[in-house]
């Protein structure tokens, strides 16, 4: 979300740093010598600076001052960490310029607690190019949609290292977090539901961390009613997440709500999941331009056929015919994904070679090559 430069002449608390920064999703810039700081923050510009105290040669107080008195560095927000957690030092930090203060040792939830609350002080943390969202949907449930979004979302992570977020936009209990083994502590109905109330901290706050670096905007663990989450509610939320990540990845659900109306208005590319069955064919085909007309910024429409059962009804051809168009993607059944289920393991992490982990790393390299060609 932000790109942040980070000095410390300790290799070791300067890796460390880098990879809580990484965790939350920000670009570190590492630097453990002091002496080159300055010119490197004028000519690359990032969005906030962490700086240790204690350094060879110039101290931090020292490289904040002159910070200060460059013109083309004076509102670089700073956040000074020092080994000392007296009052007299805090005020030091201060008086040289930082814009916040925090002793060692630090914890990476208090880090990056920090470091988000300077961003969004100091307005900076966006993303110059909105999102690029996806949404995926099969107007006929256990067609595997939800396995999909969540494997696409974090070969995404894997593949561009760059900030991604999965929202289930279930109302009725969706299964995001269980494909993830997470603990669903917030959800989208934890949110404000007047969208002149909800702010990015709100959204920051409701997101949950996969190990993976992935962050999950999870639906609740009681069932909604069927309009939930309101439109304007999914509008606003998508509209912070898109200003403040560089991928959305929407696990849909399979009804025509107001916040799947939303959804697909904000898309850039739509996935239909079509399972090799006669009932999941005839369903694509009766819904597929109701929800197309819904698509007003989509770069893309495609669908993809994926065996989620051992055998199948219809010949990919067959099915080809059936759409009236050629599938984008075809993913075998994969005997693993049982055991990833289980085991809340995407196979798109833990087994890249198998089907769904192979399909979903490819289909992942493609969308990230197409969206840095534009960048």
């Amino acid at each position: 979300m932000a790109r942040i430069f980070v000095v410390d002449d300790d290799e070791q608390l300067l890796r460390m740093v880098g990879m809580i920064l990484e965790r939350g999703n920000h670009t570190p810039v590492l630097e453990s010598r002091p002496e080159n700081v300055l010119a490197r923050l004028v000519t690359e510009k990032p969005d906030l600076l962490i700086l240790d105290v204690m350094m060879p040669g110039v101290t931090g107080h020292d490289l904040c001052l002159q910070i200060r008195k460059n013109e083309q560095t004076a509102e670089l927000p700073i956040l000074i960490l020092t080994a000392r957690a007296q009052p007299i030092d805090r005020a030091a930090a201060l008086e040289s310029g930082a814009n916040d203060y925090m002793s060692k040792p630090i914890s990476p939830q208090d880090l990056l607690a920090r470091v988000d609350d300077l961003l969004q002080r100091f307005g900076t943390g966006h993303n110059e190019q909105p999102a690029f969202t996806m949404g995926v949907i099969a107007m006929r449930g256990g067609t595997g949609c939800t396995t999909l979004a969540t494997n696409l979302a974090t070969a995404l992570r894997r593949v561009s290292q760059k900030s991604v977020a999965l929202v289930d936009l279930s109302p009725s209990v969706g299964q995001v977090v269980m494909h993830l083994r997470l603990q669903a502590r917030t959800s989208w109905a934890d949110l404000p539901d007047n969208g002149h109330d909800l702010a990015w901290p709100a959204i920051q706050n409701s997101l949950l961390h996969h190990q993976s670096g992935l962050m999950v905007l999870a639906s609740p663990d009681l069932p909604q009613p069927v309009t939930a989450p309101a439109g304007a509610k999914t509008d606003r939320i998508l509209q912070l997440l898109s200003s403040h990540m560089d991928f959305v990845v929407l696990d849909l659900p399979p009804l025509l709500s107001p916040a799947v109306e939303v959804a697909l208005a904000q898309c850039d590319m739509i996935l239909y999941i079509v399972a090799p069955e006669v009932i999941a064919v005839k369903s694509a085909i009766q819904s597929h331009w109701a929800l197309n007309k819904l698509a007003t910024r989509q770069e893309t429409s495609i669908f993809i056929l994926n065996q989620h059962m051992s055998q199948a009804q219809l010949s990919p051809e067959t099915v080809e015919k059936g759409l009236k168009t050629r599938l984008a993607l075809k993913i075998p059944f994969d005997p693993q994904q049982q055991r990833a289920l289980a085991q809340g393991e995407p196979l798109a992490l833990t087994e890249s070679a198998s089907p769904i982990g192979t399909s979903m790393t490819r289909f992942a390299e493609a969308i990230y090559q197409r969206v840095a060609a534009k960048t």
